[in-house]
């Protein structure tokens, strides 16, 4: 891969994420950051989840996501429960107070790519999805150790 298409990864990647607005600081109309909002989520789809999963989930620092969890406990919206015969290990479940935010966020989320693909047709929007797909699917087979040739 040479630099030229480095630079254009990136740039795509820059654009993308100031169009999906993950750096605001009420991201998605809520009082939670991007990077919390997807902890919320994946703690959603995945009751029982303990950190040290989460941490190897999102690749993030374990003080980094230990705080954000203790800021979700002070907040009632997340409550953990110690594994039986492991040392200090917790499952991680949403309360309903968390389970309603992680349902505004999806609702939030839905509306914001409706309202940003409005003037998209259907037939711009499948390709863009399968644009969106491919993508995935070339990242992850990478990530599993390579593309075929």
């Amino acid at each position: 891969m040479d630099s030229h298409m480095i630079k254009r990864i990136r740039s795509f990647n820059r654009y993308y994420t100031i169009w999906l607005e993950v750096m605001n600081k009420e991201y998605l109309e809520t009082d939670f950051s991007w990077t919390e909002s997807r902890i919320l989520f994946e703690i959603h789809i995945s009751p029982g989840i303990n950190a040290t999963e989460l941490c190897e989930h999102f690749n993030m620092d374990k003080g980094y996501m230990s705080r954000i969890l203790r800021k979700f406990e002070k907040q009632r919206i997340l409550t953990r429960e110690q594994i039986l015969g492991s040392k200090g290990l917790k499952k991680i479940y949403l309360t309903k107070a968390g389970e309603k935010i992680v349902h505004q966020i999806n609702t939030n989320g839905d509306r914001q790519i409706a309202d940003k693909l409005k003037g998209v047709d259907d037939a711009t929007c499948i390709q863009l999805c399968e644009a969106m797909e491919f993508i995935k699917k070339v990242l992850s087979e990478n990530e599993k150790g390579g593309m075929p040739e």
